[in-house]
């Protein structure tokens, strides 16, 4: 009887994958037959004796992973990009992809409805002056005030309308109010107004997506939700919001009154237009992200690495 404990399993396999000897060879050796040999390197791997790992390149990598991701949305454009050791820099390169989606897809006389955030700033600064004519870009959600206001929606859709040779037009309001009879007001206003006309008729958008999770939320950040607002938010289901609106874990949006006070695009301007290019990185928007790709709420994502594996394996 031949001794198969673990020792003899080792040296098996130091024979096998060291020493580089045949199955026939160390058959030979030990006078067992080839199949038993087999069955002992099976073992092997098996009891975690012999681990194999395959070292991909990164661009195997995310081409893997970007087609596990298109297989669950398959509707969706999907664009990963490595993620890199710092935010800003993954951030960066974000833009600068999203950027080159965007000037695949810019044809004369379009309308281009732009959001807010850090990760849209990449994308107008990654974006190089474009040859169109008859551009027009449409501020999608009222000002949301940032420190930064190089983020704010407003300082975005005119910078875009500069590299794109257009026009803009703007929402001179706070994206959120204190109640809907105040938003109702605001939005005949005549500037306004001519703004809001445009919503149904825009054939990109820009978007960023940010967590409901008062700790990562741009609305609680700066300051237009407060944390009793927050909190209850997350308890109508709220997982994430798009210009300024919110919605749960399958992209429904809440029927919530501060849905209400938004003064901007509305759900079905939002799931009309053709185009919805959606940016967004970091694990802890991953849910946001998931909620939105299962609404429909955005045709195209660009993100990093590790927020698409945090989405596959929220998406289990």
């Amino acid at each position: 009887m031949i001794s198969r404990d673990r020792e003899f399993l080792i040296e098996i396999a130091r024979k096998y994958y060291i020493d580089g000897l045949s199955q026939q060879e160390i058959a030979g050796l030990y006078k067992i037959s080839r199949p038993t040999v087999a069955s002992l390197l099976k073992r092997c791997r098996e009891e975690r004796i012999v681990e194999i790992r395959i070292q991909e390149s990164e661009k195997s990598r995310i081409t893997s992973l970007t087609e596990s991701l298109g297989s669950v949305f398959p509707s969706a454009r999907i664009i990963l990009i490595p993620t890199e050791n710092e935010k800003i820099s993954t951030l960066i390169s974000a833009g600068r992809t999203a950027a080159e989606l965007l000037s695949s897809l810019i044809m004369n006389r379009m309308k281009i409805g732009l959001s807010w955030g850090s990760s849209l700033y990449q994308v107008v600064k990654e974006l190089p002056l474009q040859d169109v004519t008859g551009i027009e870009v449409i501020q999608l959600a009222g000002s949301m005030g940032m420190k930064n206001t190089a983020y704010d929606g407003f300082e975005l859709t005119r910078e875009l309308a500069k590299k794109l040779n257009g026009v803009s037009r703007f929402i001179q309001a706070p994206v959120i109010v204190k109640n809907p009879e105040l938003k109702e007001l605001l939005i005949q206003e005549h500037p306004i107004k001519e703004t809001m006309r445009y919503m149904s008729s825009l054939n990109i958008a820009v978007v960023g997506l940010s967590s409901d999770r008062p700790e990562y939320s741009s609305m609680v950040r700066e300051g237009f939700l407060d944390a009793d607002e927050a909190d209850f938010i997350l308890s109508e289901g709220g997982i994430g919001h798009i210009c300024g609106l919110h919605y749960d874990k399958f992209g429904n949006f809440l029927t919530i009154q501060q849905n209400n006070r938004v003064v901007g695009i509305n759900r079905e301007q939002l799931l009309k237009i053709p185009e919805v290019i959606g940016i967004a990185c970091g694990t802890e928007k991953a849910e946001a992200i998931l909620g939105a790709l299962r609404g429909g709420l955005i045709k195209s994502l660009v993100t990093d690495e590790n927020t698409a594996i945090e989405i596959l394996n929220l998406a289990e």
